[in-house]
C-alpha cells in the first residue's frame, strides 16, 4: 500500500484505519505473531491502533496489551497479573519529557543538579531491569523529546540548570545502557519530533484535552518508527534497493544525452542531489544493503554511466546490473 511508504499518508492511516486493517489481514501473508505490550506513561490507544497497520503491513500480527494511563511504573515495578499471564515478546514503554519526575531548579547547586540526574537514571534503569529479569523478552525505549519552550534561551542547552541540557544528559544515559545490553533499544523521540517540527509535535491541545503526549497527526509516524524497530528484531527487514539509473543515480537520459549530457558531480546542482543520493545509496552497503540495477536501457550505456569519473557509485558496487530492454 502507497501510504505506508515515503512520505506516508498520516491523515488516511488515521481516518481509515478500520477498513485498511480488515483490507491487510485479507492478504495472503505468512504471518509472524507476537505478544506486544505496551507500557504508557501517556495514552497509547491511537499509538496502538496505527502500530498495528504498520506491523501488519510488515507481515507481523499484533496481539496488545496496555497498560492503564500512566502505570508503565507500576506494571513494570510492582508485577501486574495480567501482564503476567500476557507473556509478552516485545516491550514498549512510551514515555516522553512530561514522564521526567525531577528536574535542576536555578537555585540548585552543580551537585544536586547531578544527584537529580543519577536518581533519574536509576529509576529508569531500574525498571528495565527489572522487566528484563521477569519477561526476558527485548525492550523498547522511547528517549526524551524536549518541550517547545527554553526557559534559559540559548543558554538552556549548555547550562546544568537547563532542562534541555539536563534532557540531553538523561539521552545519554540511555543510550550508554543501549550499548551495554542486549535486546534493548531506543526509539528515537528526540530525532522524530525534530523532524516533525516541535511545535506542531508538542501541541498542547492533545496533552491537555486527551493526553497523548504528541499531536494526533505525529503519531503515524511515531508507530512506523517503533514497528521498525520491531520488525528488524523478529527478521523482516528488507535487505536490497533495486535502482533504476535514468533520472535516478543521474540527470537525464543517457540513451538521448550520451555519457558527457547527463547530470552527475559538483558542477550543476542537480548534479550535485544525484551524487548526494549515490553517496547514501552506497553507504547502505556499510549496513549490509545490497544494490542491483534494474533499468530498460542498453547495457553498454548502463556501465558507461556507472563508470562516469563523478559517479559515486561503481559497476562493482552492484550485485546485479540488469539493463535491457
Amino acid at each position: 500500500m502507497k501510504l505506508f511508504e515515503y512520505p506516508i499518508d498520516s491523515k488516511t492511516l488515521l481516518r481509515k484505519k478500520r477498513s485498511i486493517k480488515k483490507e491487510l489481514l485479507a492478504g495472503d501473508c505468512a504471518w509472524i505473531d507476537k505478544r506486544i505490550a505496551v507500557l504508557g506513561g501517556s495514552t497509547t490507544n491511537e499509538i496502538v491502533d496505527q502500530l498495528e497497520l504498520f506491523l501488519l503491513y510488515q507481515g507481523i500480527r499484533p496481539t496488545f496489551y496496555q497498560s492503564e494511563y500512566g502505570q508503565y511504573w507500576q506494571d513494570s515495578m510492582f508485577g501486574n497479573s495480567e501482564l503476567a499471564q500476557f507473556r509478552p515478546d516485545i516491550i514498549y514503554i512510551h514515555t516522553n519529557w512530561r514522564n521526567i519526575e525531577v528536574f535542576p531548579n536555578l537555585q540548585d547547586s552543580e551537585q544536586t543538579a547531578h544527584e537529580k540526574l543519577s536518581s533519574e537514571v536509576e529509576r529508569f534503569t531500574s525498571m528495565w531491569n527489572k522487566l528484563a529479569e521477569t519477561f526476558g523478552c527485548p525492550i523498547i525505549q522511547n528517549n526524551f523529546d524536549r518541550p517547545d519552550y527554553r526557559l534559559l534561551g540559548n543558554r538552556d542547552i549548555w547550562d546544568s540548570h537547563g532542562r534541555s541540557n539536563y534532557i540531553a544528559q538523561l539521552n545519554m544515559a540511555f543510550y550508554h545502557y543501549a550499548q551495554t545490553h542486549e535486546n534493548f533499544y531506543i526509539n528515537d523521540l528526540d530525532y522524530l519530533s525534530a523532524n516533525y517540527g516541535l511545535s506542531d509535535w508538542n501541541n498542547p491541545l492533545y496533552w491537555y484535552m486527551y493526553k497523548y503526549a504528541l499531536c494526533l497527526d505525529a503519531i503515524p509516524f511515531l508507530a512506523q518508527s517503533v514497528s521498525n524497530i520491531i520488525k528488524s528484531i523478529f527478521g523482516r527487514n528488507k535487505k536490497a534497493l533495486v535502482l533504476d539509473l535514468d533520472n535516478t543515480l543521474w540527470g537525464g537520459i543517457i540513451g538521448d544525452d550520451g555519457v558527457e549530457g547527463i547530470a552527475i558531480g559538483p558542477e550543476l546542482s542537480n548534479g550535485q542531489a544525484f551524487s548526494a543520493f549515490q553517496r547514501y545509496c552506497k553507504s547502505l552497503t556499510e549496513i549490509g544493503i545490497i544494490l542491483a540495477v534494474n533499468s530498460k536501457n542498453e547495457y553498454s550505456n548502463a556501465i558507461a554511466g556507472l563508470t562516469h569519473p563523478y559517479s559515486i557509485l561503481k559497476p562493482e558496487d552492484f550485485v546485479s546490473i540488469k539493463a535491457n530492454w
